[in-house]
């Protein structure tokens, strides 16, 4: 449940995501937290000393009840000033006779009213995280003996668990990236050794489970990178890769 104080503080906490599909751009996204009713109730009751609580839920309950009734009957109900209630058709209605028809499946939609949008417009917030879009290598798990050790066995296969990890797109695929003298992921993709798409057997956001390419060589390091060009069931712009934060070694 979100913690609230009644000192009227800020609780903006904005966050950033990469647009997939412009780049230098970001999709700004508030968190929801909710805050409950009997939560705005210990608010009123702070901020207005000697209100009974009890009254103004029983109060809050009865205009609830009022509410449902006539959104119910098709009316529009303008919430306290606050946004307006409306029904609307879930659907469009395809017919060769719409006199004779009747209209069924309806939801609710809301319109903000004015006073609500010039309070946001004068609100700002901190950026709180820059949340990363790339796949996320968060376990490499040797199948052979179900080990996290750093290992590899050469022609068996490989493991990994972690976050937006589904690959797909032309550009998509599974890598062994050889080790720099320096203990970093060589840049030059020309000695990027690829899975080859028919050795994965596995391939969801979560996991990956793939058969080892033939052409490792056996005592050498290699970072595991994902790129994917997908999310969910829309193709990026641009593809993204991640990297595993240890490499691994063939043996």
């Amino acid at each position: 449940m979100t913690n609230i104080n009644s000192k009227r503080e800020t609780n903006f906490a904005v966050t950033l995501s990469p647009c997939q599909f412009r780049d230098h751009t970001y999709v700004a996204r508030v968190p929801r937290r909710t805050v409950t009713t009997d939560q705005l109730l210990d608010l009123v009751s702070a901020h207005n000393q000697g209100i009974d609580r009890y009254q103004v839920g029983h109060a809050m309950e009865l205009l609830k009840k009022e509410i449902l009734e006539q959104a119910e009957l098709g009316f529009a109900v303008d919430i306290m000033e606050i946004c307006k209630l409306y029904v609307a058709p879930v659907s469009s209605v395809k017919t060769l006779t719409p006199e004779s028809e009747s209209v069924s499946g309806f939801e609710a939609r809301f319109a903000v009213n004015r006073e609500l949008k010039k309070r946001l417009r004068g609100v700002t917030a901190t950026v709180t995280a820059v949340v990363d879009s790339a796949p996320q290598l968060s376990q490499i798990v040797n199948p052979v003996n179900e080990t996290e050790e750093g290992f590899l066995d050469a022609t068996f296969s490989g493991r990994v668990r972690g976050h937006k990890l589904k690959v797909g797109g032309n550009a998509g695929g599974i890598f062994f990236v050889p080790v720099t003298g320096n203990g970093e992921a060589n840049p030059d993709e020309t000695g990027w050794i690829k899975v080859p798409d028919d050795y994965v057997t596995k391939n969801t956001d979560g996991l990956l489970e793939f058969h080892l390419p033939r052409t490792l060589e056996a005592g050498s390091e290699y970072f595991i990178a994902v790129r994917t060009a997908v999310r969910g069931n829309k193709e990026l712009k641009n593809p993204v890769t991640g990297f595993s934060k240890i490499p691994v070694t063939i043996r």
